[in-house]
């Protein structure tokens, strides 16, 4: 089993949309990276419900124009009904055939391109549509991390305990089946033809109210896949023992998640 795009709900979408502040604060500050002036033209990859898009055409003013791109079509209906003036199309990074040689002045892959299964190609894409002199900015998990933060050190221990031992599938987890070291990602920008301006590694912090609300949040951010990495019948109890893994280490912020986040910002020369 691999990462899908088919369990996505219209449920896991409002539920993304609701929950997903932290991620779109994380994408703010990745558009200021990108030193978006009023006017331009800016692609948002991965837009899910359209909420940093809404707050990039705010940056736009009425002569600008941002566009938004996800391959989960209820995400990309509520993104249409929030915002019927902006433009939003079902696709994937690895295919901007919707939109021609250089006709951006930026794009926006926030939080998405560990979900891209074909990096090299999405990159090339990135480049083939933005103007010379045009920016890309990207926040992604570096997969030499991965087992470091709160989530895999939680989930691990538990998954090799009975009765889940034996009957898991990792591949549908971002950092098992479609992560990329930090090399890997500078390697792949290198050989795409864009020009890296910067690259951070810092850790991120985020607290949930308790285990419950962290596996609603994880589940809806990973589009239904999350608890599918043991079979239908171990779902339950999976979620249960987490929940109350995670509550044992709950303070007074609630449950404080830890882990770490690259941001890269490259431009087309």
């Amino acid at each position: 089993m691999t990462t899908s795009f088919d369990h996505d709900s219209r449920q896991l979408a409002e539920t993304y949309d609701r929950m997903s502040d932290s991620q779109f604060e994380g994408g703010k500050r990745l558009v200021e990276r990108l030193a978006i002036e009023p006017g331009e033209r800016v692609l948002d990859i991965g837009c899910g419900t359209g909420r940093l898009a809404r707050w990039i055409a705010e940056l736009l003013g009425p002569t600008g124009r941002v566009t938004g791109v996800d391959p989960l079509a209820e995400r990309v209906d509520i993104a249409r009904s929030r915002a019927p003036a902006l433009r939003f199309e079902v696709g994937q990074g690895e295919d901007l055939g919707a939109f021609e040689d250089a006709s951006f002045d930026a794009v926006c892959m926030s939080a998405v391109l560990h979900w891209v299964s074909d990096k090299p190609k999405a990159l090339a894409e990135v480049r083939r549509v933005l103007r010379p002199g045009g920016r890309l900015g990207v926040t992604t998990l570096p997969h030499e991390l991965s087992g470091a933060g709160t989530v895999a050190r939680v989930l691990l221990p538990l998954l090799q305990s009975p009765p889940y031992s034996g009957r898991v599938d990792l591949s549908a987890l971002t950092f098992a089946n479609r992560g990329a070291t930090t090399t890997d990602l500078v390697s792949t920008i290198v050989a795409t033809g864009l020009e890296l301006v910067e690259l951070h590694i810092s850790r991120r912090v985020r607290a949930h109210a308790n285990g419950e609300a962290f596996i609603d949040f994880i589940q809806a951010s990973s589009f239904g896949n999350f608890l599918r990495i043991v079979p239908e019948d171990l779902r339950p109890s999976l979620r249960a023992d987490l929940a109350s893994a995670l509550d044992a280490k709950k303070g007074p912020e609630g449950v404080v998640m830890r882990d770490w986040g690259v941001l890269f910002v490259a431009t087309r020369v």
